[in-house]
């Protein structure tokens, strides 16, 4: 095999140095720990993911490949064909494009960042916002009753088997609320697209975002504070970005590699991928960046992860958008026309549960988006009450609070089932939801016209999509 490869690259008029001298062994070649970085503080890059063939070979090749461009190896994944590197030589990606073998390359960044972007960081103490606010009594909050939780609690809280991973701004694991369900174990960073796994690397710094996410999932039902939909599970935090709406494509590739390889039952991510908010076809950053991504999801979903996703809070019909005015999100936001094949990342690829927001009425919140084929199931999104850094809570309204909830309900369906594939958990998810018919007036403007227009599909409608998920029908209890 290995031989193949050398002709078919000498034959191109390639210079391929000895195989037995600096192929690579049969060692795993993602990096776990700091990367090289040489240039001097200060410097501008751009970060790139370069893809290829998933295995060793191809792998070890686009990185000598990225290296004889003038870029640098942050990491590399062989399991999915993506190596992650950064260059400051505007060049650098047409260069690597022109490499037999390598199948696409592209700038996950408008605009270039500082190169200290890719080594460790030290300061892992919350400085984001904090919260006064008082909770109501444990399990009282509306979403637990609309989930059915007490019933459920009784058959099963989860099982510590089942580990949640939380991809997200990182969480902080000395909430009270939180520490007794935290895995530090399986917990990292992957903010610069390797695998940071030094003590405290999953914390957050900037935003609660994750910490509020991994409330839902699994706080602990001791009598005080918020409970999660299944507190006995494990919760891994994946960081992948400082701040919501921030998470870069390099970080998303290594946490998915991450769950994959380290038995995660279910991923819950409650964000769209940077720079651009959908990812087209067309564009040739924007494909490579779809394909990385897309590959690493699958991957995942190989090894019978669970993705479940946020739907989007732009209250549009996501079959029928045509134009894009957020991106790209790290420079100057233009308007520009987009088309079926741009899409959300990760919420869009094949087999992920996406997940849209329902209000206390167990309506449509008016932000989510809705769609026939991209909302699998709804979920309280609004006004949630969930924990924050430094023991905290608070509200937050968003498909970012529906998702943990589609997530924390599959948890129970993996604990009470744990035989069962991801893809059957995903069945049950779905079959077990509380149907929600269309409304026939949606209106929660109140001025007595439609705000939008609710269809039948294939698996429910397109606002609630199989419908509500439900705790008790996870579990088996009786209603």
């Amino acid at each position: 095999m290995r031989a193949a490869v050398a002709v078919s690259l000498l034959g191109a008029g390639l210079a391929v140095p000895s195989v037995a001298a600096a192929a690579p062994d049969e060692q795993a070649v993602s990096l776990t720990s700091e990367p090289a970085v040489a240039e001097a503080p200060g410097t501008l890059v751009t970060p790139f993911v370069v893809v290829t063939g998933a295995n060793r070979l191809r792998t070890w090749w686009a990185e000598r490949a990225v290296r004889q461009a003038g870029g640098t190896v942050v990491s590399s994944y062989p399991q999915v064909g993506v190596v992650v590197a950064y260059s400051a030589k505007d060049d650098f990606a047409a260069k690597v494009r022109h490499v037999p073998g390598i199948d696409a390359v592209g700038a996950t960044r408008t605009a270039k960042i500082p190169v200290e972007f890719f080594r460790p960081r030290t300061d892992v103490k919350y400085t984001g916002p904090g919260s006064t606010a008082v909770p109501p009594a444990e399990g009282t909050a509306w979403d637990a009753p609309a989930l059915g939780l007490d019933k459920a609690h009784e058959v099963t809280q989860g099982s510590r088997k089942v580990v949640v991973g939380v991809l997200d701004t990182g969480v902080d694991d000395t909430h009270p609320d939180l520490s007794g369900a935290f895995d530090r174990r399986n917990s990292i960073s992957c903010l610069s697209g390797w695998a940071d796994r030094s003590v405290n690397a999953w914390r957050p710094t900037l935003d609660g975002h994750g910490t509020h996410v991994s409330g839902t999932i699994a706080a602990a039902r001791d009598g005080a504070g918020v409970v999660g939909i299944a507190p006995g599970v494990r919760l891994a935090a994946v960081k992948l970005a400082e701040t919501d709406d921030h998470e870069a494509p390099e970080a998303v590739v290594c946490g998915f590699v991450w769950a994959a390889e380290h038995g995660f039952s279910v991923a819950s991510n409650s964000y769209r991928t940077l720079p651009w908010y959908y990812a087209c076809d067309n564009q040739i950053d924007q494909a490579a960046i779809k394909l990385a991504v897309g590959r690493a999801v699958a991957y995942a979903q190989r090894k019978d992860v669970l993705v479940v996703a946020s739907g989007g809070n732009a209250g549009i019909n996501l079959d029928k958008r045509t134009v894009d005015t957020e991106s790209p999100v790290d420079s100057t936001p233009v308007s520009r026309p987009i088309d079926p094949s741009c899409i959300r990342l990760p919420h869009e690829l094949p087999g992920v549960v996406g997940t849209g927001a329902l209000d206390e009425k167990l309506a449509k919140a008016s932000f989510s988006n809705y769609s026939a084929t991209k909302i699998a199931v709804s979920a309280p999104g609004v006004r949630v009450w969930s924990t924050w850094p430094g023991g905290q809570y608070r509200t937050a309204s968003g498909t970012s609070m529906a998702a943990p909830h589609a997530a924390g309900v599959a948890a129970l369906i993996a604990s009470t089932h744990p035989w069962w594939s991801a893809d059957r958990v995903k069945r049950a998810l779905l079959s077990g939801a509380t149907p929600m018919p269309c409304p026939a007036l949606y209106d929660p403007n109140g001025d007595g016209k439609p705000d939008a227009v609710c269809e039948p599909a294939r698996t429910g409608n397109t606002f609630y999509g199989a419908g509500v998920v439900n705790a008790v029908t996870a579990v088996g209890a009786r209603p």
